[in-house]
């Protein structure tokens, strides 16, 4: 059980990630990666989902403003 959350949880810092370096246009810093990755392990399932559907909603009101 602890390996499925896990891989839930590596998945969703990739996405946060994947998302952030589409809106930022750069590869993050290594400090910036820390951050994220701690961040993101305080989530539950609902908080991670919120949290990454908040994020692309983001993205896209940028990407159709740009």
């Amino acid at each position: 059980m602890e390996e499925i959350r896990g891989g839930n949880r590596r998945e969703t810092l990739d996405e946060i990630h994947e998302i952030l370096v589409d809106g930022l246009q750069r590869e993050l810093h290594p400090d910036e990666n820390k951050l994220i990755t701690e961040w993101t392990a305080t989530f539950n399932h609902e908080e991670r989902a919120t949290i990454i559907n908040m994020l692309k909603e983001l993205l896209n009101k940028h990407k159709r403003h740009d």
